[in-house]
């Protein structure tokens, strides 16, 4: 398992540095989630760690931080409980920033708290994120920028290419299942290097008994075993938090995952 990890750092370096440095990166295909994602507030900023695929193997991985905006057609959902009960669903793809998180594989969904009270949202309220199918994300353009994305490029990846890329996602149907669950835990747990052991022993527990989420037999095994190597990475110092090795395992199942996309995009594929 540590020599594919180290297989798909290799991978994101040479995608890094394959193309022109200063290009305008790769268009970026949202996963859609199964289940809400929880936000998170800190500060007045809720933000939530969202899956994601590269479109566009030709064009170099967008460096962490990068804008981003939320393609035409993208449905993303805000959903708030409120003091009643009653939860609300409203369509902010194109109220919220979005910012590329690591590489290819996952970007930042975040918005001021302030916006979301607007809507009835309070401290003892739940607060979550819903991505649609056929989602995606384009780097905001920078004056810098060579080779700039054309509007025809654009269409094409956002289009017909995006429904290639997501009917490849239904041929992998176990890993995109692992990497929905790791996500899931991952948006649980604190992102500021404390030490979350007991944190994570509560969410991953939390997120796998829910029923709402059960994943099939061989995605079970999987997680199963990926969390058993986060705990002995973790217990024996090959990893400073829990969240760091769920990162770093969540990347590479999201990075085979993108190989059958680009195989599939292919004339032929």
């Amino acid at each position: 398992m540590r020599a594919k990890l180290f297989s798909i750092v290799s991978a994101f370096t040479f995608i890094a540095i394959s193309a022109p440095a200063l290009a305008a990166p790769q268009i970026l295909g949202l996963v859609a989630t199964a289940q809400p994602v929880p936000l998170t507030c800190v500060e007045g900023i809720c933000k939530a760690e969202i899956t994601t695929v590269c479109l566009q193997e030709h064009r170099r991985a967008p460096m962490p931080g990068r804008a981003y905006k939320a393609g035409e057609g993208t449905q993303i959902s805000l959903n708030v409980t409120g003091k009643d009960g009653i939860t609300k669903s409203i369509a902010v793809a194109q109220k919220i920033s979005l910012t590329a998180q690591r590489h290819y594989t996952s970007v930042v969904i975040s918005l001021p708290e302030s916006s979301l009270q607007k809507f009835g949202h309070n401290n003892q309220a739940a607060a979550s994120i819903s991505v649609s199918a056929m989602a995606s994300a384009i780097p905001l353009p920078k004056a810098s920028d060579e080779a700039p994305l054309s509007r025809f490029e654009i269409d094409q990846y956002i289009g017909p290419l995006r429904h290639v890329a997501r009917n490849s996602f239904a041929t992998d149907r176990v890993r995109m299942e692992t990497t929905r669950h790791l996500n899931q835990v991952i948006n649980r747990l604190p992102d500021d290097l404390a030490d979350d052991h007991v944190a994570f022993e509560k969410n991953w527990a939390k997120v796998t008994n829910d029923k709402s989420r059960r994943l099939t037999p061989k995605a079970h095994v999987k997680a199963s075993q990926i969390a058993e190597t986060c705990r002995e990475d973790y217990r024996v110092g090959k990893t400073v938090t829990m969240r760091a090795c769920l990162e770093q395992q969540h990347d590479y199942l999201a990075a085979e995952t993108n190989k059958k996309v680009w195989q599939a995009m292919k004339p032929g594929g």
